[in-house]
């Protein structure tokens, strides 16, 4: 018997480095995987471009600060300026235009003043129901409208309004852009 509780107490042994060896095994494996992680997560951290202002922002990496053309900065003012004057439109106009009643003249102020390149109309606008309340001709560079009598007698108050002004090319006429003003109609009587 003792030599049966020898193989016995062998095979549990066994059994016991087997299965002891088996998960040796597996935590092996596990660790090669997470070296392999973190070899992994290392090569891409390292090979990565790094953000900067340009790639932070998905602006271009190639682009240079500067004046392709080599332009002094002075020279592309003085380009700026001549764009900007060519566009620029001025218009005066009084933000309260005041009638003693629904019938008489009130002073709209309109103004297209001489430094403008572009001709002018103006149309005024109820803001609560788009009635157009006055509407102007065209007025050249240095002409002005004071005086006006609205197209519609309306009752004493005070109604919130814009004068749209529109200009144009003086030769061909065509729209060149519109101007927004809010302005106050105000009737006394």
């Amino acid at each position: 018997m003792d030599k049966e509780k020898r193989m016995q107490k062998r095979e549990h042994t066994q059994k016991r480095q087997h299965s002891a060896g088996g998960l040796r095994r597996r935590a092996i494996f596990g660790l090669l995987l997470l070296a392999l992680a973190a070899a992994g997560g290392t090569a891409w951290y390292v090979s990565r471009s790094p953000l900067d202002d340009t790639t932070r922002y998905w602006f271009d990496q190639d682009a240079r600060r500067g004046s392709l053309s080599g332009a002094e900065p002075r020279d592309v003012q003085g380009m700026l300026n001549d764009i900007v004057e060519e566009g620029m439109f001025n218009v005066s106009v009084n933000a309260r235009v005041v009638f003693a009643d629904g019938t008489s003249q009130g002073s709209l102020g309109l103004e297209n003043i001489k430094a403008n390149r572009y001709v002018c109309r103006a149309v005024l606008v109820r803001d609560a129901d788009g009635a157009v309340l006055y509407e102007s001709g065209g007025l050249e560079p240095g002409q002005y409208i004071d005086k006006i009598t609205l197209t519609e007698d309306l009752d004493a108050g005070i109604y919130p309004c814009t004068v749209q002004v529109t200009a144009a090319d003086p030769e061909s006429q065509e729209e060149i852009g519109r101007v927004d003003v809010a302005v106050e109609v105000e009737v006394l009587n």
